[in-house]
């Protein structure tokens, strides 16, 4: 048997070393820490415009008659993208319209009062009468002096004055219809009249803007990514399917979904790598520029063997340097270096 000779030094330093581990094990609320690590954080992406997909469908229910743009489209902001039928809608504007023109001319009559005509025939007509009971009481006054001489009978005496009464009458009839079409016209049928105006331009509003909603607009300029109608189908807001999809494609950004266990470790600034399996060779370069406050359920996923589906994820949007050759929802790598 052959015998190696240890020095002591370095059995010294083994002793020493095993006390310190068995020390170190033993002592209660002492841990060492890991060094944190730098490696590079992995996750799937998916390319999107600078504005999230836009799925719109029209505001109300109607049958398509046109389409005014095509996958691939730039469109401006407010620039129609379908149109719907609208022959209602410009039947009810019609009926608005007319019932507006109607609640001025009835407020114009009123202000207006009675026409020229209308007032000389009832000041002519109040002269007649007032002649009449003018004259009725003339001939009272005869028959009541011939009545104190007998010179009149009784009878006769009050058919005289029962014709009087009836002029009188008459002719305060015929001045108070002067009175009433010469008379200003009352505050509260003025407001009653501007009431009917302000309800009639309520409705034929209302009518155009139910008219404007047969036409679906871009609320903003970008790319017209997918159209999934054709002329003659019935859509409204209820529809299953959106009728045009629509992204700011000008710029374009990466959604990335960094699992919880990276998740901590992402900050904005951070440099990124993109990838995509249908460009290879390429390198997209990008800055972490947005970062979600919170973790949702994963929603993206790789399709790598060792990948866990039951985790949630951190979205972080990436901007990209340049991005010629990626398209919106096309799905990518991320290598995001330096996490903390």
């Amino acid at each position: 048997m052959i015998k190696f000779a240890v020095p002591a030094a370095v059995l010294a330093g083994v002793l020493a070393l095993g006390i310190w581990i068995d020390l170190a094990s033993n002592l209660e609320g002492e841990r060492v820490d890991a060094p944190t690590s730098r490696d590079a954080v992995f996750a799937a992406g998916r390319v999107e415009g600078a504005t999230r997909e836009i799925e719109m469908r029209p505001q109300i229910s109607g049958q398509l008659v046109r389409i005014a743009v095509r996958p691939g489209d730039e469109v401006q902001s407010g620039q129609v993208l379908l149109e719907l039928d609208d022959e209602a809608q410009r039947h009810e504007i019609a009926l608005a319209e007319a019932d507006l023109e109607l609640a001025q001319a009835q407020y114009e009559r009123l202000l207006n009062g009675a026409r020229p005509q209308e007032r000389a025939e009832a000041a002519a007509t109040h002269r007649a009468q007032a002649a009449a009971a003018k004259g009725a009481k003339q001939r009272l006054g005869r028959v009541r002096s011939l009545r104190e001489t007998k010179a009149a009978s009784a009878a006769e005496a009050d058919d005289v004055t029962e014709q009087f009464e009836t002029a009188l009458a008459q002719a305060e009839a015929t001045e108070a219809r002067l009175r009433l079409v010469e008379a200003p016209p009352r505050d509260d049928d003025l407001r009653i009249a501007k009431a009917r105006i302000a309800a009639a331009q309520a409705r034929l509003e209302l009518a155009r803007h139910t008219w404007d909603q047969t036409f679906l607009r871009a609320p903003e300029a970008g790319q017209v990514l997918d159209v999934r109608v054709e002329p003659g189908e019935l859509v409204g807001p209820q529809s299953k399917e959106p009728a045009v999809v629509l992204a700011d494609a000008r710029m374009l950004q990466v959604r990335a979904f960094v699992e919880e266990i990276d998740a901590p470790r992402i900050a904005l600034g951070m440099r990124a790598q993109v990838t995509a399996d249908g460009l290879p060779g390429r390198v997209f370069a990008g800055q972490v520029t947005r970062v979600s406050p919170r973790m949702t359920s994963k929603r993206l996923t790789s399709d790598r063997a060792n990948e866990r589906l039951d985790t949630e994820v951190r979205e972080i949007w990436i901007a990209l340097e340049q991005h010629d050759g990626l398209v919106v929802g096309l799905r990518v790598d991320v290598s995001i270096e330096g996490g903390r």
